[in-house]
């Protein structure tokens, strides 16, 4: 992966995104590593492409579809793969949208999650069945855009039904066994992280306790992950003080929680990565519910 430094953290301002994307990617459209406030299903149709889903980095085949819940970083991997042949639907929701599209017995969040991670799953779709899904979302990327009356509730009924269709598909299928290619080094740094989070984190202090110098670990780090090391912990860290805070703890509290020692530091970095202030973000998320 390329390195890339800028804010990893986007809102999703729609209620539903959808698109089928066939055109060529370059490199610099893609943010490797990044989260969102929302769902986001990823549904790889072809190409040569590896995805990251924290701490995994897997081998995209034909059929996978990959439940990403929110803030969890995952980007792409672009480097040496012929990114022109790159096929893929992706869907993102609004937390609260998939919350209220469902009901008592139906908890559509199930989706983006599995017994190997409580932040994602993965679905192999049999070739047989991708017609179906590809047109169902398809339908639901028109009505998005129409503007015909009832679009609206088209695109709800559509969504619910690309979601059903995998419900049962999961049912029925075993979850797929992914053989993640992340270096084990950098699987340690991971485990390291959401380990000691609530800490305050120094680069030397995890060297030392996993016997790595600490230019090695952020070299190996860097080069397979394209994000520095210091950085990637500081987003980690305002990623939990963000569910934290939509906790109603309160941002003074969260500040020591997350391993931070003076709240004017946790607020500036707060700020910068995510463009508001923590008691903003937390009044603004209050005002939504």
């Amino acid at each position: 992966m390329r390195k890339c430094l800028d804010c990893p953290y986007s809102i999703i301002d729609q209620e539903i995104i959808c698109e089928h994307k066939t055109a060529r990617v370059m490199p610099s459209d893609v943010k490797t590593v990044h989260t969102h406030d929302g769902y986001e299903i990823v549904f790889f149709l072809r190409g040569n492409v590896n995805i990251m889903i924290e701490p995994d980095l897997i081998q995209m085949k034909r059929g996978d579809m990959f439940f990403i819940s929110p803030l969890v970083f995952h980007g792409l991997d672009l480097e040496d793969v012929n990114i022109s042949g790159y096929e893929r639907i992706v869907i993102n929701i609004q937390y609260e949208y998939l919350k209220n599209l469902g009901d008592a017995e139906t908890d559509f969040s199930s989706l983006f999650r599995s017994e190997a991670s409580p932040n994602m799953n993965i679905l192999h779709i049999p070739e047989e069945a991708l017609p179906r899904f590809i047109e169902i979302a398809e339908r639901l990327e028109a009505s998005l855009v129409s503007q015909e009356f009832g679009h609206s509730i088209l695109s709800k009924s559509l969504l619910a039904e690309f979601l059903l269709l995998t419900c049962q598909y999961s049912s029925k299928a075993a979850t797929q066994a992914q053989s993640s290619i992340t270096p084990q080094v950098v699987t340690r740094i991971f485990d390291y992280i959401d380990s000691h989070i609530e800490e305050d984190i120094t680069i030397n202090k995890m060297s030392a306790d996993l016997h790595y110098s600490s230019d090695h670990l952020s070299r190996v780090f860097s080069e397979a992950m394209g994000d520095s090391l210091k950085h990637y912990i500081n987003a980690k860290k305002i990623v939990l003080a963000q569910k934290l805070l939509l906790q109603n703890y309160s941002p003074y509290d969260v500040c020591f929680m997350v391993g931070y020692n003076n709240y004017s530091s946790f607020s500036r970095r707060f700020s910068k990565q995510i463009g508001i202030a923590p008691k903003q973000f937390q009044l603004s998320h209050r005002d939504e519910n």
